[in-house]
Parts: C-alpha cells; sequence; structure tokens
C-alpha cells in the first residue's frame, strides 16, 4: 500500500513491464547466490535510457573499466561460499556501468527513494552527481556491463537493470518486496506509464 499511488515512466521508451517472474524482483539469482531487487527490460544495445522519476544524480560510473572475466568468476564464487551477494561485489561489479538517482522523501511518502539504472554502455556527459533530472530526461544508454557476455568482450543479453530502493528509520527494501510475481505485475502495471 504504501506504493499504491506511485506514478513513474517506463525508463525505455516502446517497452512495457516484462511479464517473465525471472525479470521481476524477487526472482532468485543462483549464479550470485542472491535474489533479483529490480526489473530487467530487456532492450537493444544502445538504447535510450531516461530518468522513470526526478532526483539529483548521486552515481554516474562515466569511467567504468569492465572487470576481468576471471576475476569476475572469482567474486562470484566467493558469493556461492558466503551463500549471499555480497553487497560491495553488487554495488561495485555486478552492476556495471551505473546511474544512481536520489529521489528524496516526495516520492513515496515516507521514505528516501532512489533508483538505479545498471548495465549501461554509455551514459551522457552531462549526467554528473549533483546534476538535477526530469522525468523522462535521457541519461544514457543501455548495454550489458557487469554481465559474464560484456566480460567476454560481447554484446549478448543487453538489458537495464532498474531499481528502486525504498528507505527509513527500519531500514532499506526494493520495490516489489514480498509480492507474489501476479500481484507485482499488477502493481507494476498501475506504476508506470510511456
Amino acid at each position: 500500500e504504501t506504493v499504491a499511488d506511485l506514478s513513474l515512466i517506463l525508463p525505455c521508451e516502446g517497452i512495457s513491464v516484462p511479464t517473465q517472474a525471472l525479470l521481476l524482483p524477487n526472482a532468485p539469482r543462483s549464479y550470485r547466490h542472491g535474489i533479483h531487487r529490480g526489473i530487467d527490460f530487456y532492450v537493444n544495445w544502445g538504447s535510450p535510457v531516461r530518468a522513470a522519476a526526478g532526483g539529483t544524480v548521486v552515481r554516474a560510473d562515466h569511467h567504468y573499466k569492465e572487470l576481468p572475466a576471471e576475476f569476475r568468476k572469482k567474486l562470484l564464487a566467493e558469493a556461492k561460499r558466503l551463500g549471499h551477494t555480497p553487497s560491495d561485489v553488487f554495488e561495485h561489479a555486478l552492476v556495471g556501468q551505473a546511474i544512481y538517482i536520489d529521489h528524496g522523501f516526495d516520492l513515496v511518502p515516507g521514505y528516501r527513494a532512489y533508483s538505479i539504472y545498471a548495465h549501461l554502455s554509455h551514459i551522457n556527459p552531462e549526467i554528473m552527481p549533483g546534476t538535477v533530472v526530469n522525468a523522462g530526461d535521457l541519461i544514457g544508454l543501455s548495454g550489458n556491463s557487469g554481465t559474464e557476455p560484456s566480460t567476454l568482450g560481447t554484446r549478448k543479453g543487453a538489458h537495464l537493470h532498474w531499481e528502486l530502493i525504498l528507505q527509513d528509520a527500519g531500514g532499506e527494501y526494493y520495490l516489489g518486496q514480498g509480492f507474489n510475481s501476479k500481484d507485482l505485475y499488477s502493481q507494476l502495471l498501475k506504476i508506470f506509464s510511456e
């Protein structure tokens, strides 16, 4: 009910909310021993990515360098040993080239909200920490950075991984956390518009 009145635009034009549960929050990610916290929008490599809501950029990885394939495998082996995805591995290796946008406390009443745009191939030069963006502003281009195919030098599996994180005094939550996929899909259709 916290997000019942939430209204966002889709981060890529001409797409819709995916129907496959594997592409939605709460899907298992066995390769990294974790749970998917976002939505995977499969689009062509280099598709324009736009801000889903207005806010202030807090992270823009302009100088991102892909990890060597063997090092990425080592990090995933450590995740297996731990039985979960370590936050540093997720934040600094697996999201690839990314943009984080702080939406403050107004987007979802009672929560600080920020969104993540991951696996990008390009970030627009004017998108820097501190830049204020409006809903619909072009911020970058889709890609596959941070994924195994990218470490191998291919463009396979290009998509935008998008998350909305909500924070309050009790902790941090992701949009859709705890929802079953059918109810979540229905809720996401209400939240997103072209």
